[in-house]
């Protein structure tokens, strides 16, 4: 399988809420790491493909049937994204533009930004859904 037809695989994957096909895309892309001479990636793919092949029962019956391993940010079809993207993006969103530096100095507001940080972002996203969109 072409590389590009690898990749492309993995996004629609998420997007269609497939974790057969994640997984299947998972295989495509990991020849292309050790044909690539990328070591890590090729070695932690291998482990990271087996503990998706043996997840218990009932956490596979969620993936699989339910799609709850990729979030939807919006009602769109096609808008799910991994777990780790939609985090970022929270993190990114209640950051703002000046980042976290000052956070990690400061234990109190650290605390407080772990605390409110994700209810913040989503009060802000609500919002803007119901009062900013079209």
């Amino acid at each position: 399988m072409p590389q590009s037809s690898a990749l492309i695989l993995g996004g629609s994957a998420h997007w269609e809420h497939n974790f057969r096909l994640y997984v299947e895309a998972l295989k495509a892309v990991t020849k292309w790491f050790f044909a690539l001479d990328h070591q890590n990636y090729a070695r932690w793919m291998l482990i990271h493909i087996r503990d998706m092949e043996s997840l218990p029962p009932s956490i596979r019956k969620e993936f699989e049937e339910h799609g709850n391993w990729v979030v939807n940010k919006t009602n769109n079809r096609f808008s799910a994204m991994p777990i780790d993207q939609a985090h970022e993006q929270n993190n990114e969103f209640v950051e703002g533009s000046g980042g976290a530096i000052g956070l990690t100095e400061n234990p109190s507001a650290f605390r407080k930004w772990m605390v409110s940080g994700p209810e913040q972002a989503r009060l802000l996203e609500e919002f803007e859904r119901v009062y900013l969109s079209n």
